[in-house]
Protein backbone atom coordinates (compact mmCIF):
# COMPACT_ATOMS: atom_id res chain seq x y z
CA UNK A 1 0.00 0.00 0.00
CA UNK A 2 1.43 3.32 -1.11
CA UNK A 3 0.87 6.46 0.91
CA UNK A 4 0.74 9.83 -0.76
CA UNK A 5 3.30 12.25 0.56
CA UNK A 6 1.81 15.56 1.65
CA UNK A 7 3.95 18.67 2.01
CA UNK A 8 2.43 21.07 4.50
CA UNK A 9 -1.15 22.14 4.88
CA UNK A 10 -2.97 24.24 2.36
CA UNK A 11 -3.64 27.85 3.27
CA UNK A 12 -6.75 28.25 5.38
CA UNK A 13 -9.26 30.91 6.33
CA UNK A 14 -6.83 32.65 8.71
CA UNK A 15 -4.53 33.17 5.72
CA UNK A 16 -7.42 34.90 3.93
CA UNK A 17 -8.05 37.15 6.93
CA UNK A 18 -4.36 38.13 7.12
CA UNK A 19 -4.27 38.90 3.38
CA UNK A 20 -7.36 41.13 3.56
CA UNK A 21 -6.21 42.84 6.78
CA UNK A 22 -2.76 43.47 5.35
CA UNK A 23 -4.18 45.17 2.26
CA UNK A 24 -6.63 47.20 4.36
CA UNK A 25 -3.91 48.31 6.80
CA UNK A 26 -1.59 49.35 3.97
CA UNK A 27 -4.32 51.23 2.13
CA UNK A 28 -5.56 52.88 5.34
CA UNK A 29 -2.25 54.69 5.72
CA UNK A 30 -1.96 55.42 2.00
CA UNK A 31 1.13 53.28 1.48
CA UNK A 32 1.83 51.66 -1.89
CA UNK A 33 3.36 48.16 -2.21
CA UNK A 34 6.76 49.54 -3.24
CA UNK A 35 7.01 51.67 -0.13
CA UNK A 36 5.86 48.73 2.02
CA UNK A 37 8.51 46.51 0.39
CA UNK A 38 11.23 49.14 0.94
CA UNK A 39 10.23 49.56 4.59
CA UNK A 40 10.24 45.77 5.05
CA UNK A 41 13.81 45.69 3.71
CA UNK A 42 14.73 48.50 6.11
CA UNK A 43 13.21 46.41 8.92
CA UNK A 44 15.41 43.44 7.97
CA UNK A 45 12.72 41.32 6.25
CA UNK A 46 13.28 41.74 2.52
CA UNK A 47 10.10 41.25 0.49
CA UNK A 48 9.77 42.47 -3.09
CA UNK A 49 6.76 44.59 -4.07
CA UNK A 50 5.43 41.57 -5.98
CA UNK A 51 5.75 39.57 -2.74
CA UNK A 52 3.58 42.08 -0.90
CA UNK A 53 1.01 41.87 -3.71
CA UNK A 54 1.11 38.06 -3.62
CA UNK A 55 0.52 38.06 0.13
CA UNK A 56 -2.41 40.46 -0.23
CA UNK A 57 -3.88 38.32 -3.02
CA UNK A 58 -3.52 35.13 -0.96
CA UNK A 59 -0.89 33.67 -3.32
CA UNK A 60 1.95 33.74 -0.80
CA UNK A 61 2.03 32.71 2.83
CA UNK A 62 3.23 34.90 5.65
CA UNK A 63 5.51 33.46 8.32
CA UNK A 64 5.40 34.83 11.85
CA UNK A 65 8.55 36.91 11.38
CA UNK A 66 7.10 38.57 8.29
CA UNK A 67 3.80 39.09 10.12
CA UNK A 68 5.43 40.98 12.98
CA UNK A 69 7.57 43.05 10.60
CA UNK A 70 4.55 43.84 8.41
CA UNK A 71 2.59 44.93 11.46
CA UNK A 72 5.44 47.24 12.47
CA UNK A 73 5.88 48.67 8.96
CA UNK A 74 2.13 49.29 8.61
CA UNK A 75 1.77 50.90 12.05
CA UNK A 76 -0.57 48.21 13.32
CA UNK A 77 -0.33 45.10 15.50
CA UNK A 78 0.16 41.42 14.70
CA UNK A 79 -3.19 40.79 16.41
CA UNK A 80 -4.92 43.27 14.09
CA UNK A 81 -3.52 41.45 11.05
CA UNK A 82 -4.70 38.09 12.41
CA UNK A 83 -8.14 39.23 13.54
CA UNK A 84 -11.05 38.06 11.42
CA UNK A 85 -13.83 40.48 10.43
CA UNK A 86 -16.22 41.20 13.30
CA UNK A 87 -18.87 38.81 12.01
CA UNK A 88 -16.47 35.91 11.31
CA UNK A 89 -15.79 33.14 13.77
CA UNK A 90 -13.84 30.82 11.52
CA UNK A 91 -10.10 30.54 11.98
CA UNK A 92 -7.88 27.68 10.91
CA UNK A 93 -7.87 25.01 13.59
CA UNK A 94 -10.40 26.73 15.87
CA UNK A 95 -13.83 25.11 16.31
CA UNK A 96 -16.77 27.21 15.14
CA UNK A 97 -18.47 26.91 18.52
CA UNK A 98 -17.08 30.23 19.73
CA UNK A 99 -18.84 33.58 19.38
CA UNK A 100 -17.22 36.24 17.18
CA UNK A 101 -16.56 38.36 20.27
CA UNK A 102 -14.78 35.47 21.97
CA UNK A 103 -12.56 34.93 18.93
CA UNK A 104 -11.78 38.66 18.74
CA UNK A 105 -10.85 38.83 22.43
CA UNK A 106 -8.80 35.62 22.14
CA UNK A 107 -6.81 37.02 19.19
CA UNK A 108 -6.15 40.19 21.22
CA UNK A 109 -4.85 38.07 24.11
CA UNK A 110 -7.69 38.85 26.49
CA UNK A 111 -9.00 35.32 26.95
CA UNK A 112 -8.06 31.69 26.42
CA UNK A 113 -10.58 29.56 24.56
CA UNK A 114 -11.25 27.34 27.56
CA UNK A 115 -14.53 27.00 29.40
CA UNK A 116 -13.04 28.29 32.66
CA UNK A 117 -11.53 31.38 31.07
CA UNK A 118 -14.62 32.14 28.99
CA UNK A 119 -16.78 31.84 32.12
CA UNK A 120 -14.44 34.34 33.82
CA UNK A 121 -14.68 36.66 30.80
CA UNK A 122 -18.49 36.57 30.64
CA UNK A 123 -18.77 37.12 34.38
CA UNK A 124 -16.61 40.24 33.99
CA UNK A 125 -18.66 41.41 31.02
CA UNK A 126 -21.88 40.87 32.96
CA UNK A 127 -20.54 42.80 35.96
CA UNK A 128 -19.43 45.70 33.75
CA UNK A 129 -22.81 45.80 32.03
CA UNK A 130 -24.69 45.79 35.35
CA UNK A 131 -22.44 48.55 36.71
CA UNK A 132 -22.87 50.68 33.59
CA UNK A 133 -26.63 50.14 33.55
CA UNK A 134 -26.81 51.11 37.23
CA UNK A 135 -24.90 54.33 36.55
CA UNK A 136 -27.20 55.22 33.63
CA UNK A 137 -30.20 54.42 35.84
CA UNK A 138 -28.90 56.83 38.48
CA UNK A 139 -28.54 59.55 35.86
CA UNK A 140 -32.12 58.91 34.67
CA UNK A 141 -33.32 59.22 38.27
CA UNK A 142 -31.63 62.62 38.52
CA UNK A 143 -33.55 63.76 35.46
CA UNK A 144 -36.75 62.43 37.00
CA UNK A 145 -36.04 64.57 40.11
CA UNK A 146 -35.66 67.62 37.87
CA UNK A 147 -31.85 67.77 37.94
CA UNK A 148 -31.35 68.30 34.23
CA UNK A 149 -27.79 67.87 33.01
CA UNK A 150 -25.89 68.77 29.85
CA UNK A 151 -26.39 65.39 28.23
CA UNK A 152 -29.94 64.74 26.98
CA UNK A 153 -32.01 62.22 28.95
CA UNK A 154 -32.37 60.07 25.80
CA UNK A 155 -28.63 59.40 25.80
CA UNK A 156 -28.80 57.89 29.29
CA UNK A 157 -31.87 55.89 28.32
CA UNK A 158 -30.01 54.48 25.29
CA UNK A 159 -27.01 53.63 27.48
CA UNK A 160 -29.25 51.94 30.03
CA UNK A 161 -31.02 49.92 27.35
CA UNK A 162 -27.74 48.92 25.67
CA UNK A 163 -26.16 47.82 28.95
CA UNK A 164 -29.27 45.92 30.00
CA UNK A 165 -29.16 44.06 26.68
CA UNK A 166 -25.43 43.41 27.16
CA UNK A 167 -26.12 41.99 30.61
CA UNK A 168 -28.75 39.66 29.17
CA UNK A 169 -26.36 38.50 26.43
CA UNK A 170 -23.51 37.95 28.90
CA UNK A 171 -25.79 36.06 31.28
CA UNK A 172 -27.08 33.89 28.45
CA UNK A 173 -23.59 32.97 27.23
CA UNK A 174 -22.36 32.43 30.77
CA UNK A 175 -25.17 29.96 31.43
CA UNK A 176 -24.50 28.22 28.10
CA UNK A 177 -20.92 27.67 29.14
CA UNK A 178 -21.72 26.74 32.74
CA UNK A 179 -25.38 26.04 33.54
CA UNK A 180 -24.46 25.98 37.25
CA UNK A 181 -22.63 29.30 37.20
CA UNK A 182 -23.24 31.58 40.14
CA UNK A 183 -24.73 34.88 39.00
CA UNK A 184 -23.87 36.55 42.29
CA UNK A 185 -20.87 38.87 42.29
CA UNK A 186 -17.81 37.27 43.79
Amino acid sequence: METERVRGNSAGITHEHVAANLRAARQAIGMDVRTAARRMTDAGRKIAPSGISKIENGDRRVDVDDLTALAYVLNTTPAALLTPPAEAVTLSGVPETFLPEEVQVWIAGGVKLTTDDLVRYWKEQRFQAISSAHWAEEMLAKYDRGQVGVTPREVYQERYDAQSAREADATGRLLQLDPNASLAFE
